[in-house]
């Protein structure tokens, strides 16, 4: 399964009333960005091209804001979400390694994909969770998991996925059964 099937269904009145709402110039990009990327996790092409066409912001501005600030992000996001802290205490303790374990988990050998074939998990790196005791650290959706190597994080992630009932990407669990 690509990214691609994770894509959203756009819904072009949302757009237009989104741009009603929050105006059709330039200073209404960062807001016309916030209200497209809550509504869908991401922001879609497809909307982007129609606050394009539907309003004075040129895609050179729209395209430039979208990729200038960490906040938004250009494609799908999972089901659930592994922020990986990468701040200076995690950072000296393992987190590349932690990253590496669950790049292997997940099956995302890709380095411009960070989110499962499947749409269970997205991993992203954070700048500092702020719990650098418990460095290096994770934390999938809302639970903070700490004091980890990359052999722990795998075993934090399978936990999750039985509790919320995910399926993990194909290979990750024919490895698990070999």
């Amino acid at each position: 399964m690509s990214n691609s099937s994770l894509e959203a269904h756009v819904e072009p009145s949302v757009i237009s009333g989104f741009i009603a709402d929050l105006g059709n110039d330039a200073s209404a990009t960062v807001p016309l960005l916030q209200a497209v990327q809550s509504l869908y996790g991401y922001l879609p092409r497809k909307a982007m091209d129609m606050i394009i066409e539907q309003t004075e912001i040129t895609g050179r501005q729209l395209y430039g804001v979208a990729t200038f600030y960490a906040q938004f992000r250009l494609k799908p996001v999972g089901r659930h979400l592994i922020k990986v802290c990468h701040g200076t205490a995690c950072h000296v303790t393992g987190a590349d390694r932690l990253n590496t374990g669950l790049h292997h988990q997940l099956d995302i050998n890709d380095k411009d994909q960070d989110t499962a074939s499947n749409g269970s998990y997205t991993l992203v790196n954070v700048a500092c969770i702020g719990c650098c005791s418990q460095a290096p650290l994770i934390v999938i959706d809302e639970e903070v998991h700490g004091n980890l190597n990359a052999a722990k994080a795998q075993k934090a992630l399978r936990l999750h996925s039985k509790k919320v009932g995910e399926e993990l990407p194909q290979s990750a669990k024919a490895e698990e059964e070999a």
